[in-house]
């Protein structure tokens, strides 16, 4: 679509902001590219603080749609709804998940109760899994990844405890840990189009080189490019014949994880598969990265689909 003025909603940039803080800019400017090559107008709208401030340049801009971008609000990361929220009230349209589905996705201690009220399979909870199982320790609200790494697997509950006080000594805010699952990672991309959801090509994770350590995709394996951990996981699409029926089972469970919290545009769902071939939801991801060498290009990419087709496909459905 063109012709159109696009606001790049985002928060407010920060000279010292993390890795994971920093993507968000790096996805601003490319699609702002993929905007022009398509023939639109885009411009920049800071939602910082004062709500009421974005809210006035929002409505002085008057933007055909805003492409949604923002992974990080005072309140914490639980809080992302509050900028869908405001498009709401502007009645604005926007690229991505609507507001129940970033409030419900928020928390993942909430995110994987419902899952297992709808009957799709999680991890059990440290507070109902054995005494003596393996955990891991992940933070309820943050989405990147923060604070996970090798000493986040741990055996046994009172491990779990002393991690999990540990990490809010370190990071504050809420932390829990869940059944530690020792087998593959994948993760499948969801985007909507105008004849429905499309599941792109499974990705596997593969974990090389991790002989007597735990296969984690943690902070520096998502985001330390440059780090030994960033190379040993790789991302991997050709599948063999016999995962066939996985693939089927993991695309069925993501459209399921779809609408049950009601996404939009597009969305990822990331799993652990056990040695029998059980498939574990791990997270279902609102809003998913989008810069050039994330995972969601690189599966649309498997299909000839460019960032820039990505970017008009969102362009459409939000204005739909």
């Amino acid at each position: 679509m063109s012709n159109l003025k696009v606001a790049a909603l985002v928060p407010p940039e920060d000279p010292m902001t993390a890795l994971d803080r920093a993507d968000t800019f790096i996805q601003a400017a490319e699609i702002s590219e993929c905007l022009s090559i398509l023939g639109n107008e885009c411009l920049t709208i800071i939602f910082g603080d004062d709500r009421a401030a974005t809210a006035e340049s929002l409505l002085n801009e008057g933007p055909d749609v805003v492409f949604n971008l923002v992974e990080d609000v005072s309140e914490g990361a639980d809080h992302l709804h509050l900028a869908t929220a405001l498009l709401d009230r502007l009645r604005l349209h926007y690229t991505g998940a609507p507001t129940a589905a970033l409030k419900a996705l928020g928390d993942k201690r909430v995110m994987k109760r419902r899952l297992a009220e709808a009957g799709l399979p999680i991890a059990a909870s440290e507070a109902d899994g054995p005494a003596d199982a393996r955990y891991i320790v992940k933070s309820a609200t943050e989405h990147a990844s923060i604070g996970i790494d090798q000493t986040s697997v741990v055996s046994g509950r009172d491990a779990a405890q002393a991690v999990i006080a540990q990490r809010k000594d370190e990071h504050g805010g809420a932390w829990f840990a869940e059944q530690y699952i020792d087998g593959r990672e994948f993760n499948l991309s969801l985007l909507e189009t105008a004849t429905g959801t499309v599941a792109l090509p499974v990705a596997e994770i593969l974990f090389l080189d991790h002989t007597g350590r735990p296969k984690i995709v943690g902070y520096k394996e998502k985001w330390a490019a440059d780090s030994a951990a960033y190379a040993a996981t790789p991302r991997h699409f050709a599948s063999a014949p016999a995962d066939a029926p996985l693939h089927a089972d993991l695309t069925r469970l993501s459209l399921a994880a779809w609408q049950l919290f009601g996404l939009k545009g597009f969305a990822r769902v990331d799993f652990r598969v056990d040695d029998l071939g059980m498939p574990y939801i791990l997270e279902v991801n609102a809003n998913p990265c989008l810069a050039a060498d994330a995972g969601f290009c690189a599966a649309a990419a498997e299909v000839g689909l460019s960032q820039t087709d990505i970017v008009a496909q969102l362009i459409e459905t939000a204005l739909a």
